[in-house]
């Protein structure tokens, strides 16, 4: 489940939230206090605070983010899925035009 941590910096006196991925409310107000962060309130995180948090470098985490394609064993995008797929279907239609001959 995902926290979100609020708070003001004491340094710079500006907000900030980061989401933390932990069990509990209370696993996730250790992990702040372990590290020192000057936490106001601890809520349950929206859909909206992860994405900020991700964008933001926010984001701390244990369980991998799935990946859709994998090719030989490593993740890739969907360009370099398209790129290797085109790839193959050329070399296919080398290899059909170098056997078949042409009359």
């Amino acid at each position: 489940m995902f926290w979100v941590i609020r708070g003001t910096d004491g340094r710079t006196s500006e907000d900030f939230a980061m989401v933390v991925e932990t069990e509990t409310r209370a696993a996730a107000e250790a992990w702040a206090l372990k590290r020192n962060v000057p936490y106001i309130v601890i809520d349950e995180a929206a859909n909206d605070d992860i994405d900020v948090a991700r964008r933001t470098k926010r984001l701390w985490k244990h369980t991998p983010d799935v990946q859709r394609y994998r090719c030989f064993g490593q993740p890739v995008g969907a360009p370099q899925l398209a790129c290797l797929m085109l790839c193959g279907i050329w070399l296919i239609v080398l290899l059909v035009r170098v056997n078949v001959p042409i009359f």
